[in-house]
């Protein structure tokens, strides 16, 4: 039944807008708690390593201040902890001329605690992911689903760029001429496709059946060559839609991807293999015969140009006084609330519902307390797996390395993206977010990576 709900979501989740929409993300929430309550009821609570605590009680110690947000607390605690929001609701009461109770320090307790399981529900979807990713046939099951998804994503932004009157869906869209898929926003279908793309990259190079450099005959004889060149177009497509959804970080954020993935492989035996310098070269060449007969100029044109002043500058500039005034957060989920009342430096026609920087948002929605038990757990995270990677060998589990190193260059090109637009505020890419770090801890954490590295780590040591 996991298998079918894993399935389920990662095929589903981007259809419906990215699944904004506050009922439809309260769909895909149930279905993560069934099938972690699923798999708890069968398995029980699965543990891993005693160096998860590392990464796991600061994320734990997330979950609770945010939590306590949320509920209800005395006045003068309150009045300790957020004295603007103490004064603010002190001001309101008088107008209205009612007896101040228990307040929280969220805006919306009920906002808050909607994005709170939702955020509960993926921390547990991990356990579920990990589980399956653990084998082989699963992990590659979930990888070809999510090929087919970006790929179908991205012919659709191609078809969007192509003819300019095509919608998002039955809506019309925001950015004509721009692919966004079935994402409102192009910026957020750009960061869908740079998380995605590098582990397809990883998946095709994992294909190969051997370890050593491939003579012409033997790869041009290969049954897998087919398949390799087959996932290689569904990578072209992708990195197509990426530059035609002229999203500036969105680019950014799959240069980064690419780079990443060739450090990680630099110093392995396979950076130097002809397969893996045919795929990318096939990659970049394909890309940039087709931009020039499509036109590059719609995309060098947006990174020129600054429309109104920039923006996101002054953006961070209301972020930055709501969190003065707040060090200890809003509550989750509360920034389209809070920052049309601090719009000053913003000054377009439109209210601002988001800071356009997941980072800042994070620090004004969950305060310092929270912002740095939640980074600080993942940075732990994404250090200790960088290192792990430095001592696995594509010798000995091949798929799992090149797996582990697209996965972890697509998080690490999201986490770039981030800095400049709203990601993981989106349920859909906040979802593949997670799943890809699952299917790094899977590739990563697991007992049989360990036997890997501790292989690999033999294999170094000198001989007599």
């Amino acid at each position: 039944m996991n298998l079918l709900i894993i399935f389920f979501v990662i095929t589903t989740i981007p259809l419906l807008f990215a699944a904004v929409q506050p009922w439809v993300q309260s769909f895909y929430t149930a279905a993560f708690f069934t099938a972690f309550l699923v798999s708890f009821w069968r398995n029980g609570f699965a543990t891993g390593h005693a160096s998860d605590k590392l990464f796991a009680i600061p994320i734990l110690c997330f979950f609770i201040i945010t939590l306590l947000q949320s509920l209800p607390l005395p006045l003068q605690m309150l009045q300790n902890i957020s004295p603007y929001r103490y004064d603010t609701l002190v001001q309101a009461h008088i107008l209205t001329d009612r007896a101040l109770a228990w307040q929280a320090v969220s805006y919306s307790s009920r906002v808050s605690i909607a994005w709170w399981l939702f955020l509960l529900s993926l921390f547990l979807f991990v356990s579920v992911l990990r589980e399956y990713c653990a084998s082989r046939h699963n992990l590659a099951i979930i990888i070809r689903i999510l090929v087919i998804v970006a790929t179908l994503e991205a012919l659709y932004g191609l078809i969007q760029a192509l003819v300019p009157e095509t919608g998002v869906l039955w809506a019309d869209s925001a950015y004509p001429g721009c692919a966004c898929g079935t994402y409102v926003n192009r910026n957020h279908f750009a960061g869908f496709i740079a998380m995605i793309w590098p582990l397809v990259l990883g998946y095709t190079l994992s294909l190969r059946n051997d370890t050593g450099i491939t003579v012409f005959s033997k790869l041009f004889s290969s049954d897998r060559l087919n398949l390799q060149l087959l996932y290689t177009l569904s990578i072209i497509i992708m990195l197509l839609a990426l530059l035609f959804s002229k999203s500036r970080g969105g680019i950014i954020a799959g240069i980064v991807g690419i780079v990443s993935f060739l450090w990680f492989v630099r110093s392995g035996p396979q950076s130097h293999s002809i397969i893996f310098r045919l795929l990318i070269g096939i990659i970049i060449s394909f890309v940039f015969i087709y931009g020039i007969k499509i036109g590059f100029g719609p995309i060098v044109e947006r990174f020129l140009s600054i429309s109104g002043g920039d923006a996101r500058l002054d953006m961070w500039k209301d972020g930055i006084a709501i969190l003065k005034d707040h060090p200890f957060g809003i509550g989750l989920g509360n920034t389209p609330k809070v920052l049309p009342v601090y719009q000053i430096a913003y000054t377009a026609d439109l209210n601002a519902v988001h800071l356009h920087n997941d980072y800042l948002q994070l620090l004004v929605e969950t305060g310092v307390p929270g912002f740095l038990a939640i980074v600080s757990g993942g940075f732990v995270f994404l250090w200790k797996s960088v290192l792990r990677i430095k001592k696995l060998t594509p010798h000995r589990d091949a798929f799992r390395y090149f797996i582990a190193i697209g996965a972890l260059s697509g998080l690490i090109s999201v986490m770039v993206h981030s800095f400049f637009d709203f990601n993981l505020q989106i349920p859909a890419n906040c979802f593949y977010f997670v799943m890809l770090i699952g299917i790094v801890y899977a590739c990563l954490w697991s007992r049989s990576s360990d036997v890997n590295i501790r292989a690999a780590h033999r294999d170094t040591l000198p001989t007599a």
